[in-house]
């Protein structure tokens, strides 16, 4: 009896010092989940801006047209740059946490201001004005050991800088002429504020949960295990991850909202259209990488309106001939804007071609059957549809019936037979027709509707 009365204190000491240890290991490993979630959540989140950064800097680079630069420094403004000057302000707001965007031409005496545009200081909320073209900006003291590269017109790597400007993530994008000598570079500044809260705060979220967590572990013992909530700390770095991968795409569907936004008459236009060309051109038996590749440069077809005056693109009355000829300028002007975009060089020929006609009466080029790109063909038929069978403050959408007649007579004329019939098979299987469409619409001959459709 002795010995078994010796022998129950000596258990349950050895039971408490198991839950300790227990709880020792518990708590070093839930340690070492903040410490490891704290660094993989800091470093994907640096990741994720550094593509952001870099990718938006690509893409301000492309949009300039290098062969311009030095024209635009020492004669001013003229229309290329004000349309430059558009589409590159609409990058800087559309493109998140980008706090300046700006491009440069290094030279001895300093940075001479290409483009530079206002902005809102993302942590005061206070307006930071942008330079002047031909301004001189001197060099930073902490770019002094990236001077030479920049002057010499080689690339430099990201960095991170602290100064009266803030915490900021800045790229350098040397821009390009046809010769290949680099003339200028687009700089673009990533606001880093918050970052440092963002990662504290999601930190603190888990260190809550975990301290719960080992609450509860402790009470019921060795019955539970830490790997059952792991898993869902990780939820938040792989949906970063998937926006990592469809940040191309949303910096195209930025720029076709910044277009239908500009012309009040065609909301929606331009993702309709991309609807509507990605439909047609898996009928015509198009793959999915091509349907892809059609859908983005349709949700572009329209770049070049935001070119066009707001007193002509938003008239509520009719136009005159030459307000329509600067209407119809807008494909030329997309093409001007698109063209040097090298991470997709075709998404310039919807911008350029989609009001193009097999009978060569279409404009700018006049071109003329086959001699048409395939993707403008199918653009045109689905622009074509959609300016009709859309609603518009000054009228309703014409009758779906009438719309497809209309399509069907301009075949082999001023649409491209065989994407007619493919829009004609899509038709009558019903899918094009509108779920709240009834049989009504107008019937007014589209000859007698002379607007920006």
């Amino acid at each position: 009896m002795k010995d078994e009365k010796n022998t129950a204190p000596v258990k349950k000491n050895r039971h408490v010092i198991l839950m300790v240890l227990l709880a020792l290991l518990m708590l070093t490993t839930v340690t070492a989940v903040v410490v490891v979630s704290m660094i993989v959540l800091d470093r994907t989140t640096r990741d994720h801006r550094v593509h952001i950064i870099e990718n938006t800097a690509k893409l301000a680079s492309e949009l300039v047209d290098g062969d311009k630069v030095d024209g635009w420094l020492e004669n001013g403004k003229d229309e290329a740059y004000e349309s430059t000057a558009e589409i590159l302000e609409s990058v800087l707001h559309n493109t998140p946490y980008l706090q300046y965007l700006y491009v440069y031409q290094i030279r001895e005496d300093g940075c001479h201001v290409v483009f530079d545009f206002d902005s809102v200081d993302m942590e005061t909320g206070e307006t930071v004005y942008g330079g002047e073209l031909g301004d001189v900006v001197e060099f930073d003291e902490s770019w002094a050991d990236d001077i030479p590269n920049l002057l010499a017109g080689r690339p430099i790597d990201t960095k991170e800088t602290v100064d009266t400007f803030g915490w900021l993530m800045t790229r350098y994008e040397p821009i390009y002429d046809s010769t290949g000598r680099a003339v200028a570079y687009a700089c673009a500044d990533l606001s880093m504020a918050g970052v440092r809260d963002y990662v504290g705060t999601y930190v603190l979220q888990i260190a809550i949960v975990a301290v719960i967590f080992l609450a509860g572990c402790i009470l019921i013992g060795m019955r539970l295990t830490i790997g059952a909530r792991r898993a869902d700390r990780m939820e938040n770095l792989i949906e970063q991850q998937k926006r990592d991968k469809e940040l191309t795409r949303e910096i195209i569907e930025a720029f076709a909202k910044v277009v239908d936004l500009k012309d009040a008459y065609t909301q929606g236009h331009s993702f309709r259209v991309a609807r509507y060309t990605e439909m047609l051109a898996r009928e015509l038996g198009c793959d999915d990488e091509t349907i892809e590749k059609y859908h983005n440069i349709a949700l572009m077809h329209d770049i070049g309106k935001v070119g066009i005056p707001d007193s002509v693109l938003n008239k509520p009355g009719k136009l005159t001939d030459d307000e329509f000829d600067l209407i119809k300028s807008h494909t030329s002007r997309g093409y001007e804007v698109l063209k040097n975009i090298s991470l997709m060089p075709e998404i310039a020929i919807g911008a350029n071609a989609h009001h193009e006609r097999p009978d060569g009466k279409g404009y700018p080029l006049g071109l003329s059957k086959e001699k048409i790109p395939r993707v403008a063909q199918i653009i045109a038929v689905a622009d074509c549809f959609d300016a009709m069978y859309s609603d518009r403050p000054y009228r309703k959408r014409m009758n779906f019936e009438k719309v497809v007649s209309i399509i069907k007579e301009a075949s082999g004329s001023q649409l491209a037979p065989d994407v007619v019939e493919a829009f004609l098979r899509l038709a009558e299987r019903g899918v094009l027709k509108a779920p709240d469409d009834n049989g009504g619409g107008s019937t007014e001959s589209i000859e007698n509707i002379r607007k920006q459709a």
